[in-house]
């Protein structure tokens, strides 16, 4: 790699470093996720500090350094001013930000997480989304490798019917009733939120958030992702408090 690089990219997170700098989290196109600093982006006159907020889309200029990579100049391509400019909207978007990094490893390229982001950030900017939140969690599991079974029951692997079904965490994936008797596992999972975990794998998010689902199927639907999403983790995620207070 060449000491001068460049990149789009997205700001996920950044932490003062002495007296006028920034430590970056960037998620690039090119590169995964980076360690960028930003020199001088706190003082009043810096030309980066705007391109350098979080969760816009910008083309940048890179030095590579012995420990980060250096900003050295940045364009903002799209800026998704709705989402900035609503506290709903923004805290949405952090909560998407904290679990790509933590999905993420430094310094592997992940194009197809990278436009899976871009496009939840550009629908959440553009629209009042349906339930984009449970639809990232779905498709950001799916691309890490830890898609749930949703068709055929985990246990006996026999296709599902329509029911009383069961999410079986520990499994990753649905299991029918019989086996739930059998086992012992799992927590009753409703038709309805099946479907809807089925309907987020085929589609867009496009397609997703013109839905409108009944508020016991979002919160079900969120609570299963939710915890699904931390059991692989191993963490919980910080910025979903603050999501659930809005």
């Amino acid at each position: 790699m060449s000491a001068s690089v460049k990149t789009s990219g997205i700001v996920l997170k950044g932490t003062n470093f002495g007296e006028a700098d920034k430590i970056l989290t960037v998620f690039t196109e090119r590169f995964g996720k980076i360690k960028v600093i930003a020199k001088g982006v706190r003082k009043i006159k810096s030309h980066l500090a705007g391109a350098l907020e979080p969760f816009m889309l910008v083309d940048l200029q890179l030095h590579q350094g012995k420990t980060f990579f250096i900003a050295t100049g940045g364009v903002i391509i799209k800026e998704f001013a709705n989402l900035h400019g609503d506290l709903s909207k923004i805290a949405k978007a952090f909560f998407l930000g904290e679990m790509t990094d933590r999905f993420l490893e430094e310094d592997q390229e992940n194009t197809e997480i990278f436009q899976l982001f871009l496009s939840a950030l550009d629908e959440i900017d553009k629209s009042l989304p349906g339930p984009l939140i449970q639809a990232f969690q779905l498709k950001i599991v799916e691309a890490a490798g830890f898609m749930p079974e949703l068709y055929e029951c985990v246990h006996c692997k026999e296709k599902l019917t329509l029911g009383d079904n069961f999410w079986d965490m520990a499994e990753g994936g649905v299991i029918c009733e019989s086996c739930n008797q059998k086992t012992g596992h799992g927590k009753q999972l409703s038709d309805e939120t099946i479907k809807l975990f089925r309907f987020i794998t085929q589609n867009n998010f496009a397609a997703i958030s013109r839905l409108r689902i009944a508020s016991e199927i979002d919160i079900e639907a969120g609570e299963i992702l939710s915890n699904y999403v931390e059991s692989i983790l191993e963490r919980e995620l910080k910025s979903q408090r603050f999501l659930k207070m809005l």
